[in-house]
Parts: C-alpha cells; structure tokens; sequence
C-alpha cells in the first residue's frame, strides 16, 4: 500500500516559520498489535522491489534553513520536578566514575513505571530519555533532561498535557521508539501504547502520535498521528533528506503493520509498505545517504532508498533474527547492529555487506557508536535480568569484535541505592565522548524485584 497524505490526518492548521534542520527531501512529489512481546555472512543486493510512482530528491537542502513546521501550538517545558544525580564513584586509578539518579514521576501506581526507548544525547551533552506508566486507558508518558552541568535530572513535559485528552480514552503510556535529532536539533518522538488489550479506537484516540522537541527553544509541539491505527515502537531519521522512518505495528494482528516515511517538516506520508515479509519492529538502521534498513523475513534486510522512493529485499542474512539495535554510521559510512535471536553483533558496510562481529552476551536493545568510531557501548539481558551478570557496561572494539567492561553497575547501585537493575533500553554516548548514559529499568533489591522504577546512570570514563 502506497500513497501520500496527511500526517494522520489531524495535523493542526497553524504553521511555525523556524530554524529547521533542512528542507524535506520532497514536498510535492507523490510516492507511492503491538509485535509479539519482548522476553558474517557477505551477499549482494537481491531482487523484488516495491512499485512507487515518484520519489522524493536524494540532494539535500542547505542546512539549517528557514522551514515551515506542521503541527499545533508549542508548548513551553515544565521544569516543576527536578533530581540531583548521587555520586556513587569517584573516577581515578583506570575506574570510571559513577552517578546515578531515579527518574521522579507522579505518585500513582504504574503499571509498571519503566523505561522502553533511547534517548538523544545533545551536542552540549545533555540527554533527552523518557518513562511511562505503561497504563492503557489514560495511559502517559513524560519527558526529561539531563544536565551534566548541574547533574540534575528534570521533567519538562508529559503527553497528555500536550493533548486534548478525555479520561478514560486510551493514552500513551510507553515511548518506546528511539528518539531521532536533526542537524539543528530537533528531536522528534513517537508514544506508543503502553498495553493494547482492551484498546479501542476512537475520533479522540487515533494512533501514536509524533512530537517535536526543541531544546534550544525549550518547546514541545504535538505534529500529529503517525499512521491511523498503529502503534509505533520504531523511529529513525534521515537529518540532510528531512525524512522520518517508522515502523507501525497492528495491535491487533501478529507481527504485521506497516514501514513509513514521513517528511519531517510538514508531516506527509511521502511512502507506505505494508508486506508481511517485514518483521521485528523494534530498529530501523539509516545510511549515510539516508537509505533505511529494516528486519525482513526475520533474518535478512530490506532496504529502502529515498532516491527511487523503494522498498527493495536484500540478498543478506544476519547473524541472527530481528534487527534489534543499531547505531549510526561511522566515518566510512558502516553501521553496527544487534540481532534478538540469537543476539549477536554485525556490521553493515555501504555496499550492503554483513560481517559477524561475534555473540552478545544476552538480549540486548541499545548500542551507542563512540564519536571516533573505534567501539560501541553495550549492556546485556535488557528485559529483566542484567543484574544476573552484574549489568556490565561493556565496550566493543569495531575492528576486531573484542569486548571490554568499563564497569559493573549492579554492586555499586545496588549497595548505594538498594535497587536490582533489570536492564536497558537506552544506552547514549554523550558527543564529547566523556561520559555514557544508561537508562535502566530497576526494582526493589530486597524484594528481588528488577522493575517499577527507573534509574539513570551516568558513567564519566576513565
């Protein structure tokens, strides 16, 4: 299924004249539930492509420049909540130095309070990350940031404060898709529900919705509905081509929904692929040129080039099934990668070939690139059981595969702050490369409990 229309169909009329990253890739041509829960090989380009009828330009506009931004009112962060990270370690002697601080949120029950998507590290260093109630009916989600300055965590907005929301209608009580910055940084979020059963459609509660923040302005805007109908648990971008990429899943079918593409700046659809080929829903990978990657008959790829506006099968096998993270391209253009099953690590050369890069040690869900490109960061067994291994902050040599532990983090934050960290969603290397962020789901060390309540750890490196 393919076409063009209306970001959801219910973008608010007013326009915003801002400084935006760039202008979209396209703005005239025509183009074309919930997953299953969560618990090297070199080939060629393959055939079978998808049919399109025009493609958005593959030449990116001059950065930064003036663009008009579809969506409503912006509306000015909050910053009523606030929490001061603890120093747990002091760095010296080869040791890294630890903080941590648990994300403040409201005092009614969750269900569980957790923490599902990565976040964005600004290049002042400050982080921008999420949590949720993971309710379905009023469910909600709230935004924060991280000031390593002042070491302060601090909540600037939440969903439903962004909407006209009528209690008892199904909210949003996940973000669980990656948070994406562009170049002048702008940092679009999508919500998702926080549980389908019992979800009902209405006039009011339509789908996921996509946000735009704007750190420097200090704003968040509501743009509109991704794709009527669909929850979106996957986001990436493309900055120099002003394209939004989004898997939507069906909370009603298995595995099944749609791969997207939205102009950033004025929310169209500019390309739609609904082929049951396309599984996982959990990690788009974006090239340098912007071409996007997602999981495709559970072990492979498909590819999706914004020059022609197709989606094309690649001739690829992973080394495991589901493309489950990624990180974005180093300076040779290669992105590296994670499979679900079995996990694993690979890189993605430009030219579409794989090379294994070794087996993870457990499932893992967010891995962040160095800025000189030399390792990516890791932790182990995200959904419960990291504790178990003593949720090391592992480093990955790119050349080579060879892992190093920066640090265990369950016998400082457990000793400091009496929590069992059950693992992360949300692993974000700041652009100076001075410190790691790691968001962590956590519970009640006496209890044994590894959820309800979330943690952010910020690692100086050594």
């Amino acid at each position: 299924m393919q076409g063009r229309t209306r970001l959801g169909g219910i973008i608010a009329a007013t326009a915003l004249v801002v400084a935006a990253c760039s202008s979209p890739a396209s703005t005239t041509a025509a183009g074309t539930g919930e997953p299953s829960p969560e618990p090297g090989v070199t080939t060629t380009a393959g055939s079978g492509s998808t049919a399109s009828t025009s493609a958005p330009s593959s030449q990116p506009a001059a950065s930064c420049s003036a663009t008009e931004l579809a969506g409503g009112e912006p509306h000015p962060w909050t910053g009523d909540v606030a929490v001061e990270a603890a120093t747990l370690q002091q760095a010296g002697g080869g040791a890294p130095g630890i903080q941590a601080v648990v994300y403040p949120h409201p005092d009614y029950p969750g269900k569980p309070w957790s923490h599902w998507g990565q976040g964005v590290a600004l290049p002042d260093g400050r982080l921008l990350s999420a949590i949720g109630d993971h309710h379905g009916a009023d469910g909600n989600s709230f935004i924060y940031e991280y000031d390593p300055a002042t070491a302060t965590l601090t909540q600037i907005t939440d969903v439903l404060s962004l909407i006209d929301h009528t209690p008892g209608e199904w909210g949003y009580g996940k973000i669980h898709a990656q948070m994406v910055e562009f170049g002048c940084g702008e940092v679009y979020v999508s919500t998702y529900w926080g549980s389908r059963r019992g979800l009902t459609f209405t006039d009011e509660y339509q789908g996921d919705l996509l946000l735009r923040l704007d750190p420097a302005a200090r704003t968040t805007t509501e743009v509109g509905v991704i794709l009527p109908e669909h929850g979106v648990a996957s986001l990436a971008g493309w900055s120099d081509g002003g394209l939004l990429y989004a898997e939507a899943a069906d909370p009603f079918g298995q595995k099944v929904g749609s791969f997207v593409v939205l102009d950033a700046a004025t929310g169209e659809q500019v390309f739609e692929d609904d082929d049951p080929a396309h599984g996982g829903y959990r990690s788009i990978a974006v090239d340098a040129e912007g071409r996007a990657y997602i999981t495709w008959n559970d072990t492979s790829l498909a590819r999706y080039d914004p020059a022609t506006n197709t989606l094309t099968p690649l001739d690829v096998t992973m080394p495991g099934g589901t493309l489950r993270a990624v990180t974005v391209p180093d300076a040779n253009g290669t992105i590296f990668a994670a499979t679900k099953d079995p996990p694993a690590f690979f890189s993605l050369s430009t030219d579409g070939e794989i090379t294994e890069l070794g087996p993870g040690r457990g499932y893992t869900t967010s891995i962040a690139l160095s800025p000189d490109g030399s390792r990516f960061y890791y932790v182990p067994d995200a959904h419960g059981g990291s504790w178990r291994e003593g949720t090391p902050l592992i480093a990955v040599d790119t050349g080579s595969g060879e892992e190093q532990v920066i640090a265990e983090l369950q016998p400082i934050v457990g000793e400091a702050l009496g929590l069992q960290l059950g693992g992360t969603y949300n692993v974000t290397v700041d652009p100076s490369e001075d410190r790691v962020y790691v968001g962590l789901n956590a519970g009640d060390l006496a209890a044994g409990e590894s959820v309800g309540a979330v943690v952010l750890v910020v690692v100086t490196l050594p």
